[in-house]
């Protein structure tokens, strides 16, 4: 009995020999992977934009390049940075906080209130992480209980932090002088970095390690993929988000020690615009607005591109106000892009076949279309019930 083509097809299927002893099939395997790899498709293109960026500044400004000018882009990018790690953790499990930018201000203005009270730095130091973590374990424990959106939810308390720090402080700086200058003025042992980049490198390794080999950031991958099926399968889910919430108030407590060794003073400006740019950095290395998505290294590569532009552009005598321009078009950029990126990865269908749907009025993608247009075909070729197929006597 002659094998069908399909029989035919198998067995050459069986036959051929294994892509590791097939060069071709081999390569085709590794370009495969390389397409279908969200990691490698976000860290290779940030690469790419932090070198371009390195280059410009280099070539438009003679200090780029100077020791002295790699310690400041160092030191300015580790509050961002370690607001963005906190950021990150909220996103992967689907939350979002708008309000540590005020969180990391309030907490610089609570140290600086004690040390010019004449109270100790370590108590300053104290309050300062414990006040922001408070913070985040009402604000998770508020979105459990109730449900409401942490969108809506840090965006009231935003305003209501800015409002505090502002009638604590008579709408002026609170100056403590030298006090905790040390985290600011010294280097990591041996080497010229500065410790601040270290309590960011720090908080980087840490949150990879809990996102990656922990239970609580599993969980968080699962809640931020799908908060029913994580519940169904029963991971606490109430707990996993307060807990995010607390991570990310004690490195915004973080952030503002570094705010209020690097100015001198508790600033209720300081944080301003911290929100927007963590949530920036923290898109731009691959996570996503709607959860289940981020990873440590790619937020990394965010907030060291949005510093070396930062750093570049001011080198360069480029206004505030301009610098302000470009991170908002990278922001809208990034989510554009994550959106994009989600409809193709849940449909089948091509970044044309999606343009055309949308804008061409066609509903279906080409391979349905066809698939309908066949099964009409074939229903009118068919003869219908009751019909005799010749004519009647």
């Amino acid at each position: 009995m002659e094998p069908t083509v399909r029989g035919k097809q198998l067995m050459e299927a069986q036959s051929a020999p294994p892509a590791a002893a097939n060069p071709q099939a081999s390569r085709r395997l590794n370009l495969d992977w390389l397409r279908r790899s969200d990691n490698v498709r976000t860290y290779v293109p940030l690469l790419i934009a932090i070198v371009a960026v390195v280059v410009y500044g280099a070539t438009s400004s003679s200090n780029f390049l100077t020791g002295r000018n790699i310690r400041v882009l160092l030191d300015s990018v580790s509050v961002l940075g370690l607001v963005t790690v906190g950021m990150t953790l909220l996103l992967v499990t689907g939350l979002l906080d708008l309000s540590v930018g005020a969180g990391a201000s309030l907490a610089a203005i609570v140290a600086a209130k004690v040390i010019t009270g004449g109270g100790s730095d370590l108590v300053a130091v104290i309050l300062m992480l414990a006040v922001p973590m408070a913070i985040g374990f009402s604000i998770g424990t508020l979105v459990v209980l109730t449900g409401v959106q942490p969108f809506i939810l840090t965006l009231g308390l935003l305003s209501v932090l800015q409002s505090v720090s502002l009638i604590v402080t008579g709408q002026r700086p609170v100056p403590v002088g030298f006090h905790l200058a040390a985290i600011e003025s010294n280097n990591v042992v041996g080497t010229t970095i500065p410790l601040s980049f270290a309590f960011f490198v720090g908080a980087l390794a840490i949150g990879s390690v809990i996102l990656r080999f922990t239970r609580l950031g599993r969980d968080g991958y699962a809640i931020g993929s799908n908060e029913r099926a994580a519940f169904l399968s029963g991971v606490a889910v109430g707990r996993v988000k307060v807990a995010m919430f607390c991570l990310s108030g004690l490195l915004v407590g973080l952030a503002g020690l570094l705010l209020l060794s690097s100015l001198g003073a508790g600033d209720p400006a300081s944080g301003t615009g911290l929100e927007l740019n963590a949530i920036a950095a923290a898109v731009l290395g691959g996570a996503s607005l709607l959860g289940g998505r981020g990873t440590m290294f790619g937020s990394f590569l965010g907030v060291i591109l949005l510093g070396v532009i930062q750093n570049a552009l001011t080198l360069v005598n480029v206004s505030s106000f301009y610098q302000q321009l470009v991170l908002g078009a990278l922001l809208i950029f990034a989510v554009t892009a994550t959106a994009i990126a989600e409809k193709r990865r849940n449909s089948p269908e091509s970044l044309r076949q999606i343009f055309q749907r949308m804008f061409g009025g066609s509903r279906l993608s080409d391979a349905t279309g066809q698939r309908e247009r066949g099964v009409v075909a074939q229903d009118a070729d068919e003869p219908r019930p009751g019909a005799t197929g010749g004519t009647s006597t």
